[in-house]
C-alpha cells in the first residue's frame, strides 16, 4: 500500500487507487502521516479536525471517523491505537513524505562525504516523489499547513543540494532551468542566485549570469533595503574578471569560543581533573558519551568543568560551546533557547534559525557533524533539558554539571563530587571497557578541604583570574573595622550580607540579569546608586567601588569577564543570592526591596531609550510611556552607549529579566515600554523568540491592569513580529486590534504606526485600494505628530502602489517628497530605496566606487555619525528606514 501526500492526498493498493470516502478522512490520514509513525493524541486530532465545534460529541465522532478510515484502507491494522493516541503503521517506503525525507537525508550525507554521484542519485529520487504542493487542498488545517511549510523547506534544501552535486560532476548546463525556476519562486534567495550565476558562467553565458546578479540586487534593495551579501558580490567580481573556476564561496565559519574564564587556582580537585582528562582524552569514534558532574550546591561543579574544558582546548580545534542552563533557578533555560544560542555561535543567522525545537536540534547536529567541538552544559535541571543539546557525531565531547545525577541520561559517565578529594567517578555499566576513572593523583597531595577558589589572606595579596578587572579603587592602608573583625582582614561572608550593609544591597536579588556590569560603570543596575544618599558624588562612587572590592575578597561576587563593549561584569552564586534575599526580607523595611527594583528598572528603561535614540538618530517609529526613568550621569551614559547596538547586545539577558521583573510587580507601563524599546535589539539581531516572549508578557500585564494603551502597543508589536515572519494571517488581528485600541485612547502616533503596518498586509493580500486608504490615513496622522521618518516611509509605500498600477506620474512627486525627507534625516538607506524606485543608478555607481558619495542636491549620503562596519543582520535603524517590502518598517 502507498500513501501519497506530496501533492494531492492519494492511497494506492497494489498500484490501484483507493478512493477516500470523505474530505475529513483525507485530513485524518494526512495528520497521521505528519507524525512520521508516531502517535497523535486524540485531543490533538479533535482540535485540528473540529476547531470550531469541539465538544463532548467530538470524541465519539473521532472514533467513527477512524473506523471509517480503517474500512476505506481495508486493513484495520493500518491505524492503531495505543496509550499515546492513534498512529499510522507503515514502512518508510510506503509513505512518500517519509521516503522523501529519508532519501534526502542520505543524499545530503553523501554530499558531505564528497560522493557527488551518489548524492545526485539519491536526491534526484527524493525529488521525483513530488507531484505538487504537500497536502494540496488540505492546508486549512493548521498542523497540515505547518507540515507542508516544513516539507517545502526540505524540498528546496534537497534541490539546492542536488544542484551542488550536479555542479561537482560538471553538469552546469543541466541545472540552469531548475535553478532559474527555484529563484523565480523566491527572488530573495541569495544562495540559489549564486548557484544560478555559477551554472550560467560555466555554461558560457556570462552576460546572463551578470543579469541574474543585477535582478537579484534590485529585488533585495526594493524589498528589504539591503545590498547583496559577500557571496553574490564576490561572484559578480569573479565573473567580471573572467575567472575560469568560480563557485559559491565557502567561507569557513569562525570557531566558537563561549567558555567563561578559567579559574587557575582551583584547589582540592586534582584527582577529579585527572579523571576528566582521561574522559576527554579517551574519546572514541562513536557518538559522544556525556560526562555528568553532580554534587551539592557550592561544591565547585562549574569551576571544575570549566577548568577541565580550558585544559583541553587543543583537543577541540573546532570550538567550544558553553551555556548556563540555570536549572537550579526559577526559570531554567529551555532547550529551544539554548539551541538558538548555539546555532548563532556556529554561524547560523537569526533569520535562518528554525522555529521548532526539533528542527533546531537537527540543524545543530548537522553543523557539528564531522567536527571536534567541546560542549559544556552548566547547571542542568534534568535529562530533558540537555538531551537535545548533545551532538550526534564523533569527535565531540560533552560536560554537564547538575545538582542531580541525571541517572536517566543513557550511557553517561558520572562524577559525583563530595568534599575535596572525595569525588566518586562512575562510568555507566555499558561503558566499563573505557579507561578507568580511578587513576592516581599527579603531584603532591594537598590538604582535603572544601573545593574553593584560593583566596588571599589579605588585600595586598588578592589573586584574580588572568585578565581580571583592573583595581576599582586604591585600597586604604588600614582595613576598616569590619575588615579587622576577621583574622585575615577580609569581610566575613555572613557579615557582608547582614542587615543594613551596603554590600547586602549590592547583592540585592532585584538585579535584573544573570550577571551585572561594574557598579563603577552602571551603578544603577546594581541597585546601589539611589541607596547612598548624601555626600559628595566622588565619595559615593568610591564607596560603591570599595563595597565591590570587599565582596570580591569575601568570594561572594566573582568576576565574569568583560562584555561586548569592554565593561567588566560580575556574577553571584545562587546560594549567596538566596541568603541575601532572605536577610533583606527579614531586616529591611517593607517595600524597600521593591523600591530598589523599580529604580533598577528605571535605569534599564532610560538606557534602552537612549540606545534606541542613538541607534536611530531620534525617537522615530517608537512609542514610550510615562514610567519613571533613572538616568545615569552624562559621562557614564556616553561611555556605555558609545556603541548603542553593542550595549543592547550585551544587556539582552538583562532586558529580558527586566521585563519579567516589571511584570512581577505589575508595573504595566514600565513593562510594555521596556518590551517595545527592546525591539530595537530583537529586530536587528533576529531574536524573534525574545521579541515574542517579552511582548506577550507585557500584553498580559497590560490587560490585567486595564492599560489600554499598553495593550495596543503590545498588539502592534506582536503584529509587527508576525509581519517580519511573513505570517500575514496571524498579524492581521493584532494590528486591527491595535488600531482600534489606539483610537480609543486618542493615541494618534500609535494608531498611525499600526495603520501603516496593517496597510502592508492589505497590499500583500492583493487589496491595493484598501492599503492605499490606510496609508493615506496614517500619513495624515504622522504629519500631525511629526514623525517624519515614518512619514517618508509611507510616502514611498503609497508611491509604490501607484507604480504597481501604472500611475508613474502620480508616484513621481511622492517619491520626490520622500527622498527630500530621507536626505534631511540623513538616512542613506531610505534615500537609496527611493532612488531605486525612480530608476536612479546612484547606489550602483557608489558601490562600484566604494565609500560614501553625494546624492543629487549636494547632500552627503553618509550616516549622521561614524559607525563600525557590520556584517550579518543590518541594524534596526536601517530596517526601519525601508520604503517598501514584505516586512514592516519596524516593530516599534
Amino acid at each position: 500500500m502507498e500513501f501519497r501526500v506530496l501533492g494531492t492526498v492519494q492511497v494506492l493498493d497494489g498500484g490501484q487507487a483507493v478512493p477516500v470516502a470523505s474530505r475529513r478522512q483525507e485530513q485524518l490520514l494526512a495528520l497521521l502521516v505528519c507524525r512520521a509513525g508516531r502517535a497523535v493524541t486524540t485531543e490533538t486530532l479533535i482540535d485540528e479536525l473540529w476547531p470550531e465545534r469541539a465538544g463532548p460529541a467530538t470524541g465519539k465522532n473521532l472514533q467513527v471517523l477512524v473506523h471509517r478510515l480503517r474500512r476505506t484502507l481495508g486493513d484495520p491494522g493500518r491505524v492503531v491505537l495505543d496509550r499515546s493516541g492513534y498512529r499510522l503503521r507503515a514502512q518508510v517506503q510506503e509513505v512518500d513524505a517519509w521516503h522523501f525525507t529519508d532519501l534526502a537525508e542520505h543524499g545530503q550525507s553523501a554530499l558531505r562525504r564528497h560522493d557527488a554521484a551518489g548524492a545526485a542519485d539519491l536526491l534526484g529520487r527524493a525529488l521525483a516523489l513530488w507531484r505538487g504542493p504537500a497536502f494540496s487542498g488540505l492546508t486549512e488545517v493548521g498542523a497540515l499547513a505547518d507540515a507542508a511549510a516544513l516539507l517545502e523547506r526540505q524540498r528546496r534544501q534537497a534541490l539546492t543540494a542536488r544542484m551542488d552535486a550536479e555542479m561537482a560532476l560538471g553538469r552546469h548546463a543541466e541545472i540552469v532551468p531548475e535553478a532559474a525556476a527555484l529563484l523565480a519562486e523566491d527572488p530573495l534567495d541569495e544562495p540559489v542566485a549564486a548557484r544560478l550565476m555559477t551554472a550560467l558562467h560555466h555554461s558560457g553565458q556570462r552576460k546572463e549570469a551578470l543579469e541574474v546578479y543585477r535582478r537579484t540586487r534590485a529585488v533585495l534593495v526594493r524589498e528589504l533595503g539591503v545590498e547583496p551579501g559577500p557571496q553574490l558580490r564576490g561572484l559578480e567580481q569573479a565573473i567580471l574578471r573572467g575567472d575560469a573556476e568560480i563557485g559559491p564561496p565557502r567561507r569557513p565559519a569562525e570557531a566558537p569560543g563561549l567558555l567563561p574564564p578559567a579559574v587557575p587556582d582551583l584547589t582540592g580537585r586534582e584527582a577529579e581533573l585527572d579523571r576528566l582528562s582521561e574522559i576527554l582524552a579517551g574519546r572514541r569514534a562513536g557518538p559522544p558519551v556525556p560526562c555528568v558532574i553532580s554534587g551539592m550546591p557550592g561544591v565547585g561543579k562549574s569551576a571544575l568543568a570549566v577548568r577541565a574544558a580550558h585544559d583541553h582546548l587543543a583537543s577541540f580545534p573546532d570550538g567550544q560551546l558553553y551555556i548556563n542552563l540555570r536549572g537550579a533557578g526559577a526559570r531554567p533555560v529551555p532547550p529551544h533557547d539554548a539551541l538558538a544560542r548555539f546555532l548563532r555561535a556556529l554561524g547560523v543567522s537569526g533569520a535562518s534559525i528554525p522555529e521548532s525545537t526539533d528542527e533546531r536540534a537537527e540543524v545543530y547536529r548537522a553543523r557539528l557533524s564531522g567536527k571536534r567541538v567541546l560542549v559544556v552544559l552548566d547547571d542542568a535541571a534534568d535529562e530533558g533539558q540537555v538531551e537535545p543539546l548533545i551532538p550526534a557525531g564523533a569527535g565531540c565531547a560533552v560536560l554537564i554539571t547538575s545538582r542531580a545525577a541525571l541517572t536517566a541520561l543513557p550511557g553517561a559517565y558520572r562524577l559525583a563530587l563530595g568534599g575535596a578529594g572525595r569525588g566518586r567517578g562512575r562510568p555507566a555499566a555499558q561503558h566499563d571497557h573505557r579507561p578507568s576513572l580511578r587513576g592516581r593523583r599527579r603531584g603532591r597531595r594537598r590538604p582535603a578541604r572544601c573545593a574553593v577558589r584560593a583566596a588571599a589572606a589579605g588585600p595586598a595579596h588578592r589573586r584574580r583570574p588572568a585578565g581580571g578587572p583592573p583595581p576599582l579603587v586604591d585600597r586604604p592602608a588600614r582595613g576598616t573595622a569590619r575588615h579587622r573583625a576577621s583574622p585575615t582582614g577580609r569581610a566575613h561572608p555572613r557579615a557582608a550580607v547582614g542587615a543594613g550593609e551596603p554590600g547586602a544591597r549590592l547583592l540585592r536579588p532585584g538585579r535584573a540579569g544573570p550577571d551585572a556590569p561594574s557598579p563603577a560603570g552602571a551603578a544603577g543596575h546594581a541597585g546601589l546608586r539611589v541607596l547612598e544618599r548624601g555626600g559628595p558624588a566622588r565619595r559615593r562612587r568610591q564607596g560603591r567601588r570599595g563595597i565591590l572590592e570587599r565582596l570580591l575578597d569575601a568570594q561572594l561576587v566573582e568576576y565574569a569577564g568583560v562584555d561586548g563593549i569592554g565593561e567588566p561584569r560580575y556574577r553571584l552564586h545562587d546560594l549567596v543570592r538566596l541568603h541575601a534575599k532572605e536577610r533583606l526580607a527579614a531586616d529591611e523595611p517593607e517595600g524597600e526591596g521593591d523600591a530598589a527594583t523599580i529604580r533598577l528598572l528605571g535605569s534599564y528603561l532610560a538606557l534602552a531609550e537612549q540606545a534606541h535614540r542613538r541607534q536611530y538618530g531620534g525617537d522615530y517609529t517608537v512609542l514610550h510611556g510615562d514610567a519613571p526613568r533613572w538616568d545615569l550621569d552624562a559621562a557614564t551614559l556616553d561611555r556605555l552607549l558609545a556603541d548603542p547596538a553593542g550595549w543592547l547586545r550585551s544587556e539582552r539577558l538583562g532586558l529580558l529579566a527586566a521585563v519579567d521583573q516589571a511584570a512581577r510587580l505589575d508595573l504595566s507601563e514600565t513593562c510594555w515600554d521596556l518590551a517595545l524599546t527592546a525591539v530595537t535589539l530583537f529586530e536587528a539581531q533576529c531574536h524573534f523568540e525574545d521579541w515574542e516572549r517579552t511582548s506577550e508578557t507585557a500584553l498580559a500585564v497590560a490587560m490585567h491592569a486595564g492599560d489600554v494603551r499598553g495593550e495596543a502597543a503590545m498588539r502592534h508589536s506582536l503584529g509587527s513580529l508576525d509581519l517580519f515572519r511573513q505570517r500575514y494571517a496571524a498579524a492581521k488581528p493584532h494590528l486591527d486590534a491595535a488600531v482600534d485600541l489606539f483610537a480609543a485612547v486618542g493615541d494618534r502616533h500609535g494608531q498611525a504606526l499600526a495603520l501603516r503596518n496593517a496597510a502592508l498586509i492589505d497590499r500583500m493580500s492583493g487589496a491595493p485600494d484598501t492599503a492605499l486608504g490606510r496609508y493615506r490615513r496614517a500619513l495624515a496622522m504622522l504629519r500631525e505628530v511629526g514623525d517624519r521618518h515614518a512619514e517618508a516611509h509611507v510616502l514611498g509605500s503609497i508611491a509604490q502602489i501607484h507604480i504597481d498600477q501604472g500611475r508613474t506620474a502620480t508616484a513621481a512627486p511622492l517619491l520626490a517628497q520622500a527622498l527630500a525627507m530621507y536626505r534631511e534625516l540623513r538616512d542613506q538607506r531610505g534615500a537609496a530605496q527611493i532612488l531605486n524606485r525612480t530608476g536612479g543608478d546612484a547606489p550602483r555607481r557608489r558601490a562600484r566606487r566604494g565609500g560614501r558619495g553625494r546624492l543629487p542636491g549636494g547632500h552627503r549620503d553618509g550616516p549622521r555619525q561614524r559607525r563600525p562596519h557590520r556584517r550579518g543582520p543590518r541594524p534596526a535603524r536601517q530596517r526601519r528606514g525601508q520604503a517598501d517590502g514584505r516586512r514592516p518598517a519596524g516593530g516599534g
